[in-house]
């Protein structure tokens, strides 16, 4: 019977990723399964951070994806207090729909070696000697390997954490025929939503996506009994309303969990590693999970890879985890400052005073770095809209 090298389960940006760095590596058995047939649609925002884009780049795709996306030049950030701020910088940021942009990572995996299965339910998986050693298909069929990749995101099975989940609840929706100010997305960090934040996304010069996150727990840990829909319809008449008039709603609402963590830990086990959501990396202010998703596939591919080549297991793992906590981490514990920034008077203020060119480059460095997870700097272009200071005005301008 067959023994794969690897086999990932979850066709996703962390399961799709991995599978395409094995193949890079030079792993020459491996299998990615996915219980949904490609391509298949999927609930995101489908925004992509510079860092995303830069990680394209290294695996080869890059240019592929800005041709294929939508480019987003400036945001407009909306304070608690309702006013705007304009932010340009010197990075790149696009959207594509997780539909397009999931099936073009699976296309790059099957076309660098690797073999992938659509339409394949995993049961469980099969552990021998407190070792995983493969799956069990809903079929039956069991397939081997040398290890498997947990890769099945917020509500995976097989994660090997025990801690309790802390999650985000969000809901969007897509509207045609929406007014969109070209190569522009909008993040409100809305009062009623606090920490958390509302959003616009350009999927094209007439297409948008919006939709809220909220926190799905309390400050103690119990899940809130907050109803997300009220809140989200709330957001729409406050913020969109004028402009949702004359757009026409593109299917039904969608929502789903984010689930995330601080301490980033119990990634591994014997013979398993667990990547992207499924491991809880995702950013817990702006919800982005993407890029994070991707990056955990790299280092899991990597860490695979070099056992494989005969570095020590234990050690290979350790590596793993600690690479995933020096990446991700610190920017996991501003994302608390943030948090608690959000709940406070310091954005409106600083908003108000963002006429001062010390104060605009300020925000532009620290705001925009945080939710960009890269360090930018304010830029103009020859012929773009200019970065100079827009006067605050009530977010419902927007």
């Amino acid at each position: 019977m067959k023994t794969y090298d690897a086999i990932i389960v979850g066709a996703g940006p962390s399961g799709a990723t991995a599978a395409l760095r094995l193949a890079q590596r030079g792993v020459r058995d491996v299998l990615f399964l996915d219980r949904d047939r490609y391509p298949r649609d999927k609930t995101c925002g489908s925004g992509l951070s510079p860092m995303a884009i830069a990680l394209a780049d290294e695996l080869g795709y890059g240019q592929e994806l800005r041709e294929r996306s939508y480019p987003i030049h400036q945001l407009w950030l909306g304070t608690p207090g309702g006013r705007r701020i304009l932010l340009r910088s010197n990075v790149e940021t696009v959207v594509m729909l997780r539909k397009d942009y999931d099936f073009m990572l699976v296309e790059r995996a099957k076309a660098a070696g690797a073999e992938f299965r659509d339409g394949t339910r995993v049961r469980e998986l099969i552990e021998r000697g407190g070792r995983t050693v493969g799956v069990r298909l809903e079929s039956g069929d069991e397939l081997f390997a040398r290890y498997v990749f947990v890769a099945g995101g917020a509500h995976d099975k097989w994660t090997s954490d025990p801690r309790p989940k802390r999650s985000i609840s969000t809901l969007m929706g897509w509207w045609e025929g929406f007014d969109v100010e070209p190569n522009t997305m909008e993040m409100i960090f809305d009062k009623n939503l606090s920490p958390l934040y509302g959003w616009l996304f350009p999927e094209s010069n007439t297409r948008v996506n919006i939709g809220i996150c909220i926190d799905g727990q309390d400050d103690d840990g119990a899940k809130s009994q907050r109803s997300v829909r009220p809140v989200f319809d709330q957001f729409l008449k406050d913020h969109y309303g004028a402009r949702l008039a004359k757009a026409t709603q593109v299917g039904r609402l969608k929502g789903h969990p984010i689930v995330y963590t601080t301490w980033i830990s119990n990634t591994t086990a014997p013979g398993r590693i667990t990547i992207g959501e499924a491991a809880r990396v995702t950013h817990h202010v702006t919800g982005e999970g993407i890029y994070q998703a991707m990056q955990t596939g790299v280092f899991a591919a990597d860490a695979v890879a070099s056992i494989l080549a005969g570095a020590r297991e234990e050690s290979a793992f350790k590596t793993y985890e600690w690479k995933l906590r020096a990446r991700f981490v610190p920017g996991f514990v501003v994302g608390h400052a943030l948090r608690g920034i959000m709940k406070t008077s310091l954005l409106d203020k600083l908003a108000d005073a963002y006429q001062n060119d010390a104060v605009r480059a300020l925000v532009t460095r620290t705001v925009g770095s945080a939710m960009a997870g890269k360090r930018i700097s304010e830029v103009d272009q020859p012929g773009a809209p200019s970065s100079r200071p827009i006067a605050p005005s009530p977010a419902h301008s927007l």
